[in-house]
């Protein structure tokens, strides 16, 4: 596989198709090609540098005022074509405290992101849900740390309702630390793994075999810290 790895400081949003991949160094701070429904700023975080992405002013009230809306695409796209690979990040995801009191600290990957950002594929980790949080999560929260979604069509609500368990399992995470997520896509199968232990696998991915951009994803009430953002295609 080839490796291609995104690096350097916060730019002006770019076409994307024009960046060229570079080598990989220590402590890489993705350069977003564009940012929807998000901020993203350069940052110093747990003693390391990296990008700090959230929603909005305008979208975090938007969410607020209709209760809901955690699959839309709020992300920072530093990629611009993927279809099958791997996809690795070092990922933290605080509280703002700026959203409703269900947030969790929700912060992952997008992929497959169709034209115009309208549609994607996510996994994102709910730090607060993690079995490392002292004291852990109640049931039937601890089981709910790690989940993928299809937006439009396939939020956390309809599998959740339709296939209780089967495409979000309980990781050992915790809000307020690193950890390194990778995503392994082929065709339409997707494992997921955190710490490099596999936490989630899909079968059906909804969007398998399309190519489009990269991106890193915050939800509400949410801001993720990204660094050393790995894409082998």
């Amino acid at each position: 596989m080839q490796r291609r790895t995104l690096i350097g400081g916060l730019g002006s949003a770019l076409s994307l198709l024009s960046l060229a991949p570079r080598p990989a160094r220590a402590d890489e701070v993705p350069r977003p090609l564009a940012a929807n429904l998000v901020t993203a700023v350069p940052a110093r975080w747990d003693g390391h540098d990296c990008l700090a992405v959230e929603l909005t002013d305008a979208e975090q009230a938007l969410r607020l005022n209709t209760q809901g809306g955690g699959n839309r695409p709020s992300m920072a796209l530093v990629a611009p074509a993927f279809t099958d690979g791997v996809l690795e990040v070092m990922v933290a995801g605080v509280l703002t405290g700026r959203g409703a009191p269900d947030d969790r600290g929700f912060v992952g990957l997008s992929f497959h992101v169709g034209d115009g950002i309208l549609s994607h594929e996510t996994v994102y980790l709910r730090m607060t849900n993690g079995r490392l949080n002292v004291p852990p999560p109640p049931a039937p929260r601890i089981d709910r740390a790690i989940q993928y979604v299809a937006d439009p069509g396939f939020h956390f609500s309809d599998s959740r309702e339709r296939f209780p368990g089967r495409y979000e399992k309980g990781a050992d995470i915790a809000v307020g630390r690193w950890h390194r997520l990778r995503l392994e896509i082929t065709g339409p199968r997707l494992a997921a793994r955190v710490d490099g232990v596999e936490a989630l696998v899909v079968d059906d991915l909804r969007f398998a075999g399309r190519r489009g951009p990269v991106g890193l994803f915050v939800g509400d009430g949410s801001r993720g810290y990204f660094r050393d953002v790995v894409v082998r295609v």
